[in-house]
């Protein structure tokens, strides 16, 4: 009986923790879609200023969606962030947009592989 008490309390811990960690992924995805969509034209003296808040907020959270995101889907979007912010630097209009969608598109590949679909269980 104490076995099947101690099977039952771990199953809910990995259920809350999975929902939890789903909750977490799409809130961050949230919040950089949110931030993404907000940016200016790349003219505008504000645009370096919310490219930086956006990476800062990614970089303060990189280390929590780690533990569940690949690698790879995470560096890209460090990587695109970054290209954003160079070509809003040195005014490359052209890559500003380009790494622009880059970024969206890799934000919404992680949550994307969190959400529970057949796709996903493939």
């Amino acid at each position: 009986m104490k076995s099947l008490i101690l099977l039952l309390l771990l199953n809910a811990c990995l259920l809350c923790g999975t929902v939890f960690n789903a909750i977490y992924i799409n809130d961050v995805s949230n919040c950089l879609l949110g931030a993404i969509e907000a940016l200016p034209q790349p003219e505008s003296d504000d645009c370096i200023v919310q490219i930086r808040d956006l990476i800062g907020f990614w970089e303060s959270n990189i280390d929590t969606v780690r533990l569940s995101v690949s690698y790879t889907v995470a560096d890209r979007i460090t990587e695109q962030a970054a290209v954003l912010e160079a070509c809003a630097v040195c005014g490359d209009r052209f890559g500003f947009y380009s790494a622009l969608e880059l970024l969206r598109d890799a934000v919404e590949d992680m949550r994307r592989l969190e959400q529970v679909s057949v796709g996903n269980l493939l």
